[in-house]
């Protein structure tokens, strides 16, 4: 076998690999949804009323501790480990709205917390747009 061919076997093991955790990765979600699990991203707007009206609603901010210590939503959580956030709130039926910076990370992480079986998971976007305030307490 030559290098050429070793090249070859090597790039389709890894593109197999690939296929198959993204096919894996959409089997679970297919049974999470079945279970109640629905991915939603709400308005920053509605996030604030349902925050306001909701006492129960927990935010959950998903960057770096540093980031997070420098401003966050009041009342915010910071987990950027999703096997943390769901080992301290093992409830699947818990109202969680995940922010991050921009949104690219909020979004990643209620989608795994919904691959975890969490059925109340909200993406409420990035701070970063947030017209509502922030607080570094």
């Amino acid at each position: 076998m030559n290098s050429n061919d070793f090249t070859t076997y090597f790039a389709i093991l890894f593109f197999g690999i690939i296929i198959i955790n993204n096919i894996y990765n959409q089997i679970r979600l297919v049974i999470a949804k079945s279970k109640g699990a629905v991915y939603h991203k709400i308005s920053q707007q509605e996030a604030k009323e349902l925050m306001d009206s909701d006492k129960e609603v927990l935010n959950i901010d998903v960057r770096t501790p540093n980031e997070f210590k420098s401003g966050h939503i009041k009342g915010a959580k910071n987990y950027s480990n999703m096997n943390e956030l769901a080992s301290k709130y093992p409830d699947k039926y818990t109202k969680l709205f995940i922010n991050c910076q921009s949104g690219s990370r909020s979004s990643k992480a209620s989608k795994k917390l919904i691959l975890k079986g969490y059925t109340n998971v909200y993406d409420i976007g990035g701070i970063s747009s947030w017209p509502y305030g922030i607080t570094k307490k």
